[in-house]
């Protein structure tokens, strides 16, 4: 299995299943070893099936990501109670 030459890379695998490009998880199989599955239905992807790539190359295949706002990360922030809202 290929490795991720970054941690912020994600594993994209050509599933045969779905026959398309999708993003990949990393799991276990019943000996403990690292798999890849599809994101979308769970089949293990071959090693040569695997790529790693950035966030854009993700987005490419449309998946993204829902980044928070800002804030100092108490529950109140954004009422205009929080000190770092003024800077």
């Amino acid at each position: 299995m290929a490795s991720a030459a970054d941690p912020t890379e994600f594993p994209i695998v050509d599933c045969a299943v779905c026959d398309r490009d999708v993003l990949g998880y990393l799991d276990l199989d019943e000996q403990e070893q690292q798999i890849t599955r599809c994101l979308e239905c769970a089949t293990v992807a071959a090693a040569a099936a695997i790529r790693w790539g950035d966030l854009h190359a993700i987005e490419a295949l449309g998946y993204g990501f829902v980044l928070p706002e800002g804030g100092c990360g108490r529950p109140d922030c954004g009422q205009d109670r929080c000190g770092k809202a003024d800077q």
